[in-house]
């Protein structure tokens, strides 16, 4: 378990690394052209008819500057508690539904990094004349002003909204796990991180737009992936199987094998150590030698000629 959590640390933690310096990639400070995309997102707001930024943010600080505030500190604080909470349920209740979301996760991270490297955007906070409040700064939660750290967090990346893809990521765990309170729960929050970034002037509904069609890209590529691991796994599943009952086999036929055409006493012999197969040898070699003495003296003893030396007497 310690070494699963650890492997799952440092995986999301290097995925995160990576994405804290996609900003470093290109000009370290790209305000004049992230203002300038800004520019252009405001133009196509106003011909789609979607520029609602100014109005939502006006709506909520009209009903309760307390909603506001409260607003702000969810959009701050509660996508990092979403994201531990639904990893924590699905880690330990529905392990294959938490493979699904981190390797979502970590793509989308991936790809967002790539996408602000290419195009920074200044959220409307930054946008002059725009007429909006910039909340997070209000509240004194802008880490950025005071920091000069590599990895803190990219000011102009403001599209896709991640808060809101992974909002809608966190939505989609909560119906997979099922039960309609979760499922309640994972709707109303993806819906009220909607209203936050675009309250607290952080990102455009162009932003929350780029999200859904980031989130949806990186569903895909997980499901791409998780079918190419799949048959990786097969293959090498039918080729374990298939050298184990080679080896087997192979074992079995080493097992089984018996040496017919060996004399036992051969075999007897060669296994001993030492003198006692040289003395097999050595009585051999001596037995031989007494054949020939004693073929040697018969053919010296001739019948014929000791009875013709008597006969000659």
């Amino acid at each position: 378990m310690i070494k699963t959590i650890t492997k799952e640390v440092l995986i999301i933690g290097s995925c995160y690394l990576i994405f804290a310096l996609a900003k470093n990639l290109t000009d370290p400070s790209p305000v004049l052209k992230a203002v300038t995309n800004g520019w252009l997102v405001l133009k196509l707001e106003s011909a789609l008819a979607l520029n609602w930024e100014a109005f939502i943010q006006q709506v909520i600080s009209k009903i309760s500057m307390g909603m506001l505030v409260a607003i702000t500190y969810f959009y701050v604080v509660g996508m990092w508690l979403g994201l531990i909470a639904t990893a924590l349920l699905t880690f330990l209740k529905y392990r294959t539904i938490y493979i699904d979301i981190r390797r979502t996760f970590v793509i989308s991270m991936i790809l967002g990094a790539i996408i602000f490297a290419v195009f920074p955007l200044a959220p409307p906070r930054f946008m002059p004349g725009l007429g909006m409040t910039d909340t997070v700064t209000m509240l004194g939660l802008d880490p950025a002003p005071n920091s000069d750290s590599a990895i803190s967090y990219n000011r102009f990346a403001a599209m896709p909204s991640l808060h809101y893809a992974w909002a809608l990521l966190i939505m989609t765990a909560m119906f997979r796990i099922g039960g309609i309170w979760l499922k309640i729960f994972g709707f109303a929050y993806q819906a009220l991180m909607f209203i936050a970034i675009i309250a607290t002037a952080n990102h455009y509904v162009l932003d929350a737009l780029a999200g859904v069609i980031l989130l949806v890209i990186a569903i895909n590529i997980n499901r791409w992936l998780k079918l190419y691991i799949n048959h990786l796994n097969l293959y090498k599943n039918s080729a374990q199987i298939y050298f184990r009952n080679f080896h087997s086999r192979l074992r079995t036929q080493i097992n089984n094998k018996r040496l017919y055409d060996i004399p036992d006493q051969l075999l007897s012999n060669l296994r001993e150590q030492g003198g006692f197969t040289d003395q097999y040898y050595h009585n051999r070699l001596t037995s031989h030698r007494a054949a020939g003495i004693n073929s040697y003296r018969q053919m010296e003893f001739r019948p014929e000629s000791t009875s013709l030396s008597f006969i000659l007497n």
